[in-house]
């Protein structure tokens, strides 16, 4: 495979997977970027180039369809099988919706992290896709109400409660999980808090993609005890760099997947000095059409914030500050 037919297996990804949501042009101003610090600049571009015929990129129309997956083997298949147990196995189809109906009343889902987040944002897309009511879905600031309760020695503690009657299940939902750090900082002492106050209420996790290891940490007795589901789970050897690999296995006989690692690590070292293959060391190698992970290697996403950069995948980073800084 030489350059022509990597550049021509890149048009048809374009057109046919990416939906053309990434351009030709995109993809050259990127490779500029490879001006020679490793080897010289023709095998830093030939290597990069064709690590993108293996990256995952989703486009709009994918992560909507993925959303309806989503919801359907994750969320309403496992509650019509619930129901269908609980009324001996029933096939009656009125029966089933009218009780399906009631369970999805009762629930609430909770986009992680601030409304403005992607896991916020895709929620927008998951209540379109699915056809669900606008008031199945809440900030989870809407979820409990705290209130200041005083135990026997009169000492003061804060107990929550559900603040709509008639809610029994909250699903937390988010576009990808990669180490499980951020999610578990974020949803800890709430889970506990909820759990605590509130034992007979159902608890769940959604998301589309998840690391076994992020998966495995939701999962633990401390947050979702197994109810935390992805849609695609990922296990190490979607890390590019793992020594099998599935992201760069079978490449053409002169691509050097340790090449292809020093030139991954000397751009990504200076673009994110203390996560130059992604956040938590998270080597993925893929991309949303609404942002890209930060678990992904900085070569696609990075934007020049340290050196100068064009990005490949786009990242729309976190800003906390109040004033966009």
């Amino acid at each position: 495979m030489d350059r022509e037919e990597i550049e021509r297996r890149l048009r048809i990804l374009i057109r046919q997977s990416w939906d053309s949501e990434i351009d030709w042009d995109t993809i050259g101003t990127w490779l500029q970027n490879f001006d020679g610090q490793v080897f010289d600049k023709e095998k830093e571009e030939l290597l990069t180039l064709f690590s993108l015929t293996r990256f995952m990129y989703f486009s709009k129309r994918m992560m909507r369809e993925m959303l309806r997956s989503l919801y359907r083997d994750h969320f309403r298949a496992p509650l019509i099988q619930r129901i269908r147990r609980n009324y001996g196995n029933t096939r009656d189809e009125a029966i089933l919706t009218d009780l399906y109906r009631q369970e999805l009343a009762s629930t609430r889902f909770i986009g992680v992290g601030n409304p403005s987040e992607s896991g916020a944002h895709l929620l927008y897309y998951f209540r379109q896709v699915n056809r669900l009511g606008k008031n199945l879905f809440i900030d989870i600031s809407d979820a409990m109400a705290p209130s200041i309760e005083h135990d026997r020695t009169g000492k003061a503690y804060i107990k929550y409660a559900p603040r709509s009657v008639g809610v029994s299940r909250f699903v937390f939902f988010d576009d990808i999980v990669g180490s499980g750090n951020q999610a578990s900082s974020y949803l800890t002492d709430r889970v506990s808090a909820f759990r605590r106050d509130c034992p007979g209420i159902d608890l769940r996790y959604l998301c589309l993609f998840g690391t076994k290891a992020g998966m495995e940490r939701l999962n633990s007795s401390k947050l979702f005890n197994g109810s935390a589901a992805c849609l695609f789970e990922m296990d190490e050897t979607y890390k590019a760099f793992h020594d099998q690999s599935r992201m760069l296995a079978n490449p053409p006989h002169w691509f050097s997947q340790p090449d292809f690692e020093q030139v991954a690590r000397a751009y990504g070292r200076k673009l994110q000095p203390t996560s130059e293959l992604g956040y938590s060391n998270g080597q993925l190698m893929i991309g949303f059409s609404h942002n890209t992970p930060d678990n992904a290697l900085p070569i696609y996403w990075d934007e020049g914030v340290n050196m100068p950069w064009r990005p490949v995948f786009i990242r729309f980073d976190k800003l906390y500050g109040g004033n966009g800084s």
